[in-house]
Order: structure tokens, then C-alpha cells, then sequence
């Protein structure tokens, strides 16, 4: 994709020096007097020649460009190597291939329960709004990280959602023939109560994360081992809470 990308710019930036040219080489006075354009099927007159590059050349190619590469950009957002890029979050995805790890992240990875996408399918909501607002908060990581207004270990700025643990788990029996799930049910729907309270943390924690920390090395150690846009999962999986 990011070579289509490339080819499209390109092609784009081709067109717009030749819609330049020809425009201020050839004003439309002028045109009359040159050659038809032969196309191989077809034949233009200059004039249509002329005009068809300069619309793909001031239109087609720079929305084609844009629509293309943003795309791109939303669905490599999806993949953990898009979390991966800012070091800064390198804790967790280290955390994630940790077979020794009790984080929820790790354990989901781990028990097969979530195979592919995890930054996604737990950061984001369901639908087109739930996409739109994972992905503008994306962005706005993005622009902190760029600009350097940050702070290590990073934090969460709201409270944990439980919609993204309930989205999946509240459909299952298993959850429901849990006694405290039920009871709690209620505050668990208003965020009074947090699945992190009985479940363990989603990530390492803040101490760990902090430079200086006897594990913060160890966690920004990049997993070699991970393939492109995936995270392959154990052989062995167990049932969803």
C-alpha cells in the first residue's frame, strides 16, 4: 500500500509539472494550431489533451492521493506495529509476548482469545463512531509524541471502559454463570465498579514503565519475533471468561 501511495504521488506530481507546462507554454489561442494527440484508440485534439491532464493533474491525482493515503492510515492504525512505533509504548507490546505476564492483554494475546489487532479490538468502540473515536485519539497520541509534550510512564487521561471488556464477554455464558458478574452487573454498566478490580491490570504498571526501573529495560526490549500485522497466538487456548 505505501508503494501505491508512493506511485500515485509520483504520477501526480508528473501530471501537475506537464498541466503547467502546457498551460503557460500553450495558451488556448494556440491550441488550434497544434497536432491532434493520438492515444493509441483514440485521437484527441490538442485542446482536449491539454484539458483532460490538467483536471487529472488538479483534481483526480490529488484526491486520488489523498483518499488513498488516508486509507492507509487508518488501517495500519489497527496493527500493534503502529502502537509499536513510539517507543513509549514499546512496555506494552513487549508485555504482550510475555508467557510469564499475568496482564489481561498478555493473557488475552497468550489464551488465543484475541489473535489479531489487540491494541484495536480493546481501544476502540463498535461501529463506524467507535472507529472514528479511537482513531482521533490515535492521532492526537501521534501529535504529542511528534511534538515531544509528553511524560513517561504515560497514562490513561479517563477512566477504564468496561464497554470494551463487555462487548465481548457479557454475549458469553461463561460470564453470566459467573455469581459476581451478575450482582455487579449494574455498577460494572455505570463504571463504579472496574473489571481491573478483580481481574489485575490491563498493562505492566506505571513503576514499571518508569525509566530507571529495574523492569523498564527489559519491557523495551522489541520482540523480534513478531511478524508484520500479526500476533500469533499460543497453541493451547483456554475458555473466555
Amino acid at each position: 500500500m505505501a508503494t501505491l501511495v508512493s506511485i500515485v504521488g509520483s504520477a501526480f506530481v508528473f501530471l501537475l509539472i506537464i498541466g503547467i507546462y502546457l498551460i503557460t507554454r500553450h495558451p488556448a489561442q494556440r491550441w488550434e494550431h497544434l497536432p491532434p494527440v493520438s492515444l493509441g484508440l483514440t485521437t484527441l485534439s490538442a485542446a482536449a489533451f491539454y484539458k483532460i491532464t490538467a483536471l487529472v493533474s488538479f483534481t483526480v491525482l490529488p484526491v486520488a492521493t489523498v483518499s488513498v493515503g488516508t486509507y492507509r492510515l487508518f488501517e495500519g492504525a489497527k496493527e500493534v506495529q503502529a502502537c509499536a512505533s513510539c517507543h513509549i509504548m514499546q512496555p506494552m507490546v513487549t508485555d504482550l509476548h510475555d508467557q510469564s505476564s499475568t496482564t489481561l492483554a498478555a493473557r488475552h494475546v497468550q489464551n488465543g482469545w484475541i489473535s489479531k489487532r489487540p491494541c484495536y479490538r480493546c481501544h476502540s468502540g463498535y461501529g463506524f463512531s467507535g472507529t472514528l473515536a479511537a482513531k482521533l485519539e490515535g492521532y492526537r497520541h501521534l501529535v504529542r509524541y511528534t511534538t515531544g509534550t509528553y511524560e513517561e510512564p504515560i497514562a490513561s487521561r479517563a477512566l477504564f471502559d468496561q464497554s470494551s471488556c463487555l462487548n465481548c464477554h457479557a454475549k458469553t455464558q461463561a460470564f453470566a454463570a459467573v455469581n459476581s458478574h451478575r450482582i455487579g452487573m449494574t455498577l460494572i454498566k455505570k463504571n463504579k465498579l472496574s473489571c481491573l478490580n478483580c481481574h489485575g491490570l490491563a498493562h505492566p504498571t506505571r513503576s514499571d514503565r518508569t525509566p530507571g526501573s529495574r523492569r523498564y529495560k527489559e519491557l523495551m526490549e522489541p520482540d523480534t519475533t513478531m511478524k508484520p500485522n500479526t500476533l500469533v497466538a499460543p497453541a493451547t487456548k483456554e475458555t473466555t471468561l
